[in-house]
């Protein structure tokens, strides 16, 4: 599988462990028990992402997972995002791609829930935080820096957002770039229904 960032430059995750690519290069350690673990071991508490602005209580827009367990709120209105169709992103959301944008850790606030989020460390520096009571994918700081990664489809009601670019779409599947003759808009009426348009054996 072939992927380039924004620079052009081919880079991949490690060999024998999960494949993708990335548009950084993780910085490693030899740990104790002789296996090579990431050094990022950084999350950062709700009081070190308070800062002065919130007190104003400008809150530009919102998020919660799937439960509603865990919220957050924004300052900034997010322009612009961008879709990610890498390995890893696919498994990850369980989707043909990643929608997600950037925001400043001092435009970001955890709300509520941070103590239902468990998180998993890829081989390739970035996190995996997710609620640990319904499973869905939630913000978290991306490596070392101050941005935090947002997932699109966590955030409330309808934003003016474009999208600012693909990557990884050498990876990207034939199936995810297809557009149904059919079009709902609304859900399924029935099981039935959904079962016979997908043509599963009764």
């Amino acid at each position: 599988m072939k992927c380039r960032g924004a620079s052009g430059e081919l880079r991949k995750i490690g060999a024998g462990k999960a494949q993708g690519y990335h548009f950084a290069k993780p910085t490693w350690q030899q740990g104790a028990s002789n296996r090579t673990v990431p050094l990022f071991q950084y999350q950062p508490t709700n009081r070190q992402i308070r800062m002065k602005h919130f007190s104003r209580e400008i809150l530009m827009a919102s998020g919660q997972c799937l439960c509603g367990a865990v919220r957050f709120s924004l300052a900034v209105e997010p322009r612009f995002f961008y879709r990610c169709h890498c390995t890893l992103c696919r498994k990850q959301t369980g989707v043909g791609h990643n929608l997600a944008t950037l925001v400043n850790a001092r435009d970001f606030r955890w709300e509520q829930g941070q103590g239902m989020i468990t998180g998993w460390l890829k081989p390739s520096g970035y996190r995996n935080d997710f609620c640990s009571r319904c499973g869905s994918t939630v913000p978290n700081v991306l490596r070392e820096t101050p941005y935090y990664w947002i997932p699109l489809g966590l955030l409330d009601g309808e934003l003016s957002m474009e999208c600012a670019g693909d990557f990884c779409t050498d990876d990207a599947m034939s199936w995810d770039e297809q557009r149904s003759a059919k079009s709902h808009c609304a859900a399924p009426d029935s099981l039935g229904f959904l079962l016979h348009e997908l043509q599963v054996n009764a």
